[in-house]
Formats: C-alpha cells, sequence, structure tokens
C-alpha cells in the first residue's frame, strides 16, 4: 500500500514522523514492506518544517504519479485562512478524492477542508481551533470531543499526539486489533526502554 505523507513550509514535524513510526512498525512486524512510504512536497528536494529541519520529498506534487492509497496531511503551529500551501490545496481537491482513505492530524483538518474533501463529513478538532474551522467550512461538521474520528474514508485527529491514534486505526483496519495492538506495544516498549 502506498502512502503518501503531506509536506509543506511550516508543517509540524511530529505529525509526520509519529503515524511513519507506525507504518514502519507494521512492516517490521510483517517482516515485509506492506506500506510504502511517499513524502510528498510541493517541489524536488528540502521543505523545511515548524522548528526548522529539513526534510526532502522523494517525490514533488507535479511529479506525484503514484496511485495512493492512504494520503495523510499534517498540521502546523499556524495555520491561515489565506491562499497558503494552494499547491497542496489543488494537489488534494484534485488527487484526494480518488484515494482510498484521507487522514488529517491535528489542523491539518484546514487545509482537507479547504480543498472541499470535508463538505459535509465529519473533523475531528481540537477545541481551541473547532470554533475556527467551523466558521471558515460551514458544511464541515466539526467535532472536538473526540481525539480520533473517521467517516467513510476520511480520517482525523483532534492533537499532535493523535496522529499516532489515527496511523493505528488505519493498521488496525488493514491488519485487525490484534496486529494494531501490537504496533501500540512495541512503539510504547521502544519510548520506555529509551526512559529508562
Amino acid at each position: 500500500m502506498h502512502v503518501a505523507m503531506m509536506l509543506y513550509a511550516g508543517f509540524r514535524l511530529l505529525e509526520v514522523t509519529g503515524p511513519m513510526d507506525v507504518f514502519h512498525e507494521a512492516n517490521r512486524l510483517c517482516g515485509g514492506t506492506l506500506y510504502e512510504q511517499h513524502l510528498v512536497g510541493p517541489f524536488p528536494g528540502p521543505v523545511l518544517c515548524s522548528n526548522g529541519v529539513a526534510v526532502h520529498t522523494t517525490e514533488c506534487l507535479s511529479d506525484a504519479h503514484t496511485s495512493f492509497d492512504t494520503v495523510v496531511v499534517p498540521g502546523s503551529p499556524i495555520i491561515g485562512s489565506g491562499r497558503e500551501h494552494r499547491e497542496l490545496v489543488d494537489w488534494l481537491s484534485d488527487a484526494g478524492r480518488g484515494v482510498r482513505r484521507l487522514a488529517s492530524v491535528s489542523n491539518g483538518a484546514f487545509l482537507v477542508a479547504r480543498a472541499g474533501l470535508a463538505d459535509h463529513r465529519s473533523l475531528a478538532m481540537h477545541w481551541r481551533d473547532a470554533q475556527w474551522l467551523s466558521t471558515e467550512y460551514p458544511l464541515v461538521d466539526v467535532v472536538s470531543n473526540q481525539s480520533c474520528l473517521k467517516d467513510d474514508n476520511l480520517y482525523s485527529s483532534c492533537g499532535v499526539s493523535d496522529g499516532i491514534q489515527v496511523a493505528l486505526a488505519l493498521v488496525r483496519e488493514d491488519l485487525g486489533e490484534e496486529f494494531a495492538g501490537s504496533i501500540a506495544e512495541s512503539l510504547s516498549g521502544q519510548r520506555n526502554r529509551a526512559q529508562s
């Protein structure tokens, strides 16, 4: 399965690496490349995330010929309401309609809504931004009391760390509850070993 992690200037790195770790761990536990991950950005080369780290794309929007099964849109500390990230929004508006699953992490939901992919559908959003999203996009049903939400093929999460929960939900759908639980346990164990 091809998974596209969307990169744009100012994206929050943790909202990309958290889900990527889930898919990577799924590959490791099954002993093969079940999830082939792509870092897709507006242009070839490095894209600066919000903390200043440069992440290199594996392909750019204009050359993204791969048919993606899943597209993950991370959030950013700052998402305005203007025409920012126009290339990504245009790409999502077109290609996003054909993907099997679309997921937003935290306020990446604004970009999904701006692309018209959440009209008459539900999106999870942190309570701080819920009213703003609802005002900007009145056709979107904004839900602020659930950390992770699925509406048909649209997945969303409220906060930064909830991106891991979205990725686990996708894996759970593909491989079952027990396998997703093994990934969560494995990632939690790695975190616990690092802290000790």
